[in-house]
């Protein structure tokens, strides 16, 4: 055999062993790699070059961090600003311009005992006493967006618009409404004056068909809709979750998932828009040895095409079998490269409700080059 093809069987044979086997058509993941350690809710700019993602500090409070994707130039963003000492600076996203985010600050973190441990950011509850606030990409200028103040309301996971005109929030608007309270969401123009201050304007509301909660995941390619994930079935769980795609301008939303139960969430658009990847629970049966991590606290990165088909299990933490198994695991929040060749997702693992604190890690997922095609 000649050296050549020696060298691509042994190169084909390392890759392989990276990952599950990859077929572009049924599981395309050729590696899987830990990159960011510590790191948690994360979101990539659109200019390709910039991660940003929040990470706890030994006192266990989450600031904001921005870091190169070559893990050269890395900074904390919001750790030096005085207002924010005491709070959680979470789930940072890009401005398509690449040149600011928004982050949800909560506020009484420890008070709501919300950095003894992580598990407790993975519901709902993350957005208790949050509000919005605009920070460009140097930290060095931050503006507070919403003024909720303390009648109850949140702020729950911030999207941008693709033409980044507007601004996406639930927003809790019945705190005492079942576990989690009853949601809409919410839609806004971002405007910044002549003198820099940005302000919310033209405010447009989304009440879902029932009272629940409502969390979204991103607007449509034409900014006329949502993608969100949703309890709109009365009779289901109120930890239960399915994904949807709605229309702002009203009609039935489109179910594109039936978890049966189950929970799936963190759905994101490719850049192509053919597909979506999310997390799900979906084949993960039983608790924990310890009766202390419900299904639900451990699920894995999916994939499907658009219109909800073709869905497909991309990852197996929590499979012993796996090469990658980390034992009872969450994968969670999760961003695509600008290339759509890649996966940043936040990775949790370890611990349980009783006992440590898991550990939190960004992983990337290294696609096959033909699967963006």
């Amino acid at each position: 055999m000649p050296r050549s093809l020696t060298w691509a069987c042994v190169l084909l044979a390392a890759l392989a062993a990276a990952a599950p086997a990859a077929n572009p058509e049924s599981n395309p993941v050729v590696r899987i790699e830990r990159w960011i350690d510590g790191g948690a809710r994360v979101d990539w700019s659109r200019q390709g070059e910039w991660l940003a993602y929040d990470k706890a500090g030994e006192d266990g409070r989450y600031d904001v961090y921005v870091t190169s994707t070559d893990r050269l130039a890395e900074r904390c963003l919001t750790c030096d600003m005085y207002a924010l000492r005491k709070d959680n600076a979470l789930n940072p996203v890009w401005h398509p311009s690449g040149d600011r985010l928004v982050v949800q600050v909560q506020s009484r973190p420890k008070r709501l005992k919300f950095v003894a441990n992580p598990l407790q950011l993975l519901t709902a509850d993350r957005a208790v006493h949050s509000e919005l606030y605009l920070i460009d990409r140097k930290g060095s200028d931050f503006a507070l967006l919403t003024r909720f103040g303390d009648n109850g309301a949140a702020a729950l996971d911030p999207q941008f618009s693709y033409d980044g005109a507007r601004l996406l929030w639930s927003e809790r608007t019945k705190a005492r409404e079942g576990r989690y309270g009853a949601w809409q969401l919410r839609s806004a123009e971002l405007r910044i004056n002549r003198a820099g201050i940005p302000r919310l304007r033209k405010i447009r509301s989304y009440a879902p068909p029932v009272d629940a909660l409502i969390v979204p995941q991103g607007y449509t390619p034409d900014d006329r809709g949502a993608l969100v994930a949703a309890n709109f079935e009365p009779e289901q769980s109120p930890d239960t979750l399915d994904l949807y795609r709605l229309r702002f301008e009203g009609g039935e939303p489109e179910r594109l998932t039936h978890s049966r139960g189950g929970a799936e969430e963190y759905a994101r658009l490719s850049p192509t828009g053919r597909h979506v990847a999310f997390t799900s629970n979906a084949e993960i049966r039983g608790a924990e040895p310890d009766q202390t991590v419900p299904p639900t606290i451990r699920r894995e990165l999916w994939l499907m095409d658009a219109d909800g088909s073709n869905k497909r299990r991309l990852t197996y933490f929590n499979d012993p079998t796996s090469d990658h198994s980390l034992g009872h695991t969450y994968v969670g929040d999760l961003t695509w490269s600008p290339r759509g060749d890649q996966i940043a997702v936040h990775v949790l693992w370890g611990g349980s409700r009783n006992g440590g604190r898991p550990r939190e890690a960004v992983y990337r997922i290294d696609l096959d080059p033909s699967f963006r095609r």
